[in-house]
């Protein structure tokens, strides 16, 4: 599938890796990375931080697919983000793992959920809670959801979304073995007054 409409990611080759090298990149600034696939070699890469900021600041966030335009001035098409270390300090991403990704193979994902609508239990005073923010699928990298969208109108109080129960986009399937809750409706505790523990006591005691 043809990858001319992907935002690119310009980058260096470097010809050495290890730890050492890494922390000399960083010290200057730059991300250290690795770039494979099956339709490329292993390539050690050095990345601008805004660059890479750019291409992963759309809507699809980290399940962008983009081009890498390196210094040696070959491409690598339809890359995405595999994995990536973050510095929680500096909040910094300190290394980066792409793969190039066949347009046509499914990769699986996690795709941000989106909770629509005023739940019933929220009305009756309950409050809505985000159990996970995200679901796992499998799609093919462009039908990769911006996010799954959940009506949760219906919701009722102490009631819960399991993740099985959506309706997924036509193209995206699950990718989970264990079902899971994603949304929860919380009610606040009962409050116990003095007189009503004194009572809940005496019964106790009375059994």
């Amino acid at each position: 599938m043809a990858s001319k409409n992907n935002p690119t990611l310009n980058a260096t080759v470097r010809a050495e890796s290890g730890k050492g090298v890494a922390r000399k990149l960083r010290a200057q600034g730059l991300i250290p990375a690795i770039c494979y696939g099956s339709t490329t070699d292993n390539v050690s890469l050095a990345m601008d931080p805004a660059e890479f900021d750019k291409i992963m600041d759309t809507k699809l966030q980290i399940n962008s697919v983009f081009n890498i335009a390196l210094d040696n001035g070959t491409t690598i098409e339809n890359v995405m983000l595999r994995d990536y270390q973050f510095d929680p300090i500096r909040r910094v991403v300190i290394h980066a793992d792409l793969v190039a990704v066949d347009m046509d193979v499914p990769v699986e994902v996690k795709v941000p959920i989106e909770p629509t609508g005023r739940a019933k239990g929220v009305r009756m005073g309950g409050r809505l809670r985000i159990i996970q923010p995200d679901v796992k699928v499998a799609a093919r990298p462009g039908d990769i959801p911006e996010a799954i969208v959940i009506d949760v109108t219906e919701l009722a109080p102490e009631g819960a979304i399991m993740a099985g129960e959506l309706s997924y986009p036509e193209g995206v399937e699950p990718a989970f073995k264990m079902d899971y809750a994603l949304i929860r409706i919380q009610m606040p505790r009962k409050k116990v007054t003095k007189e009503e523990d004194a009572k809940a006591k005496k019964a106790k005691k009375a059994s």
